[in-house]
């Protein structure tokens, strides 16, 4: 009696024994997930183009027997053995044409190599430019593995440790502070190391990679979210142990390290103090890469802990498994229980952090823009001046500022514009069959966009943030019954509290603030709120004139059928032959 593989459809093709399935080139078989919070492992496999594909154990054991020369029979009896079932060409040929080739893991029936698209998260790097390709990067990072070997690690985190203790404890950073912002020289200097600590923090990630036996891939720049951002490709991360993950994420933020006890070592031979303020600065960004709510290195080291690849792609599942009387999405049944516990935290943390940030955004834009806009005239003013008295560096530090000034504002009308246009797109795909409910969205959706012309529309709230102002995210709140007047971001009260709220560009005279009970913040047109970056995953993805954020990206995973998408869709006929997508591992760094 013949044993077919449970759950393949099973279809008679007249030469079927004729048809020998080719690998797509650059393809390349990793093995098993190790660590993987799933409860059957899935194995991974590799396109020339970087994207990662997720796979079970049975089309794994498919695409590893073809090589080329075997026939659809012969695969099926290399398989059977491998499973310990007897397959029929039929199946295998049912697994080749519906499963693998619509992934582009296989050549075309005529020979042709099939056209793929990488998969393009909402919160994934855009617009990259490539650097270095895997040959360049391999080479120059090969000497950085050095410096993880456990002697030196030891030392370096202990010597971090104990300068940062001294800084902050008893040398303090008043003096260093003072010293740079009285320079314009200087300010371009910090520019400069904190573009450098962006950069060395990808060595470290590319570096980790290497010395835990991987191959790091092209290194380059592009846009996080709102933030320009470094990258390096460490897809290559996925077929090593979890240590070796672990050790990957962890990279670039030991880096950090060493580039702050260089940064010590320079000051105590120069005592030239303003190189103090990096310090606070890389610790500002280190602690940063540990959020897990965007793709920064925390987010990393939570998914490979876990063993789940890609968090953003678990949301809606997990969602759609907690509506009461609904039954677990399998693609939450499909973890661990342990596993479910903590993604289901996670997505409980990460929904409302993600909607008060948007909410924020929103709501305050206005005042961002008019401050913005004030101290864009105001370094165009001193542009100017740097001009005509022939000062390079003061030159320097202008068009720094300024390009600090307009990338964040232009970037976040960009990502949520992106924002509108995607839910918009997957709203009426959703849709397609069902015209009432399609009609009922467009009308919520035209609905939406003219609340947003009502909120944007000059009121009289577009005054830049006055000293004094704290705008958190709970006066954003509070805010919320100002809707229905137009300007939340400045009600009518807390224009008049304000005097006005003046721009210094125009040279009124600057109305104080009254007393606050707390020291008073720099406006966020001096200090920008983090925007991914990812990628640094590693590339978050940083927002301030001054600090340069390093952040860990690893792009989606997705599981999918025959599309790279961001969202994971189980669709094969058995448990066994189902699919998953996952974005090539990036980590990025993000500067001004």
């Amino acid at each position: 009696m013949t044993q077919t593989l449970p759950g393949v459809a099973v279809t008679a093709t007249p030469d079927l024994n004729q048809h020998v399935p080719v690998r797509a080139d650059g393809v390349q078989l990793l093995g098993e997930l190790d660590g993987s919070g799933y409860q059957e492992p899935p194995c991974l496999a590799r396109r020339a183009d970087g994207q990662t594909i997720q796979l079970t154990a049975l089309l794994y054991r498919v695409l590893e027997a073809i090589d080329g020369r075997r026939d659809l029979a012969e695969i099926a009896r290399v398989v059977g053995e491998g499973v310990g079932k007897q397959a029929s060409p039929d199946d295998i040929r049912f697994l080749v044409e519906d499963k693998l080739r619509p992934l582009g893991l296989l050549r075309l029936p005529d020979g042709s190599e099939p056209e793929v698209r990488k998969a393009a998260p909402l919160l994934g790097l855009r617009w990259r430019v490539v650097l270095t390709n895997e040959r360049t990067t391999r080479r120059i990072t090969a000497p950085f593995a050095r410096l993880f070997t456990p002697p030196v690690m030891l030392a370096v985190v202990a010597v971090f440790g104990a300068f940062v203790g001294w800084l902050l404890f008893s040398e303090g950073i008043a003096d260093a502070t003072r010293q740079m912002l009285y320079q314009p020289g200087l300010v371009v200097l910090m520019f400069v190391l904190a573009a450098a600590s962006a950069g060395f923090h990808e060595f470290g990630h590319a570096a980790a990679l290497r010395y835990s036996g991987g191959t790091p891939g092209a290194m380059g720049a592009g846009l996080y979210l709102v933030w320009p951002a470094f990258y390096t490709d460490v897809t290559d991360s996925y077929r090593l142990p979890r240590s070796g993950r672990l050790r990957t994420d962890l990279g670039g933020l030991y880096f950090n390290m060493l580039f702050a006890v260089a940064v010590f070592g320079i000051w105590a031979a120069t005592r030239f103090d303003a190189l103090l303020v990096v310090i606070p600065l890389l610790l500002f960004q280190m602690v940063q890469q540990l959020l897990p709510f965007v793709r920064l290195d925390g987010y990393h080291i939570l998914a490979d802990l876990t063993g789940v690849p890609d968090l953003f792609a678990r949301i809606r599942p997990t969602l759609r498994s907690l509506k009461p009387g609904s039954p677990p999405d399998p693609a939450v049944t499909a973890l661990k229980p342990w596993v479910r516990v903590v993604i289901t935290a996670w997505v409980l943390a990460v929904i409302p952090l993600l909607a008060l940030a948007l909410l924020f955004a929103v709501v305050n834009l206005p005042r961002v823009a008019a401050t913005a806009g004030d101290s864009l005239a105001l370094q165009w003013q001193n542009l100017g001046d740097a001009r005509r008295g022939g000062e390079f560096l003061g030159l320097a530090a202008g068009v720094l500022s300024i390009g600090a000034l307009c990338l964040p504002l232009l970037s976040t009308v960009y990502l949520l514009g992106r924002m509108g246009r995607r839910a918009g797109q997957a709203a009426w795909v959703a849709t397609g069959e069902r015209p009432v409910l399609r009609r009922l969205l467009a009308a919520g959706g035209l609905a939406a966009l003219a609340g947003l012309v009502w909120l944007w529309w000059p009121n009289g709230e577009y005054r830049p943030y006055q000293p004094g102002e704290r705008a958190r995210l709970q006066e954003t709140v509070r805010a919320g019954s100002e809707l229905r007047s137009g300007r939340p971001a400045l009600t009518e009260a807390d224009a008049a509290r304000l005097g006005g709220a003046p721009f210094r560009s125009s040279g009124s005279p600057t109305t104080t603030a009254p007393p606050v009970s707390e020291p008073p913040a720099l406006a966020p047109a001096d200090s920008v709120p983090l925007g991914e970056p990812t990628p640094t995953t590693s590339t978050t993805p940083t927002q301030s004139p001054t600090p340069s954020t390093a952040t860990t990206l690893r792009p989606a995973t997705t599981t999918t059928t025959t599309t790279s998408g961001t969202a994971i869709t189980t669709t094969s006929t058995t448990p066994q032959a189902s699919t998953t997508t996952t974005n090539p591992t990036t980590t990025e760094s993000t500067q001004p």
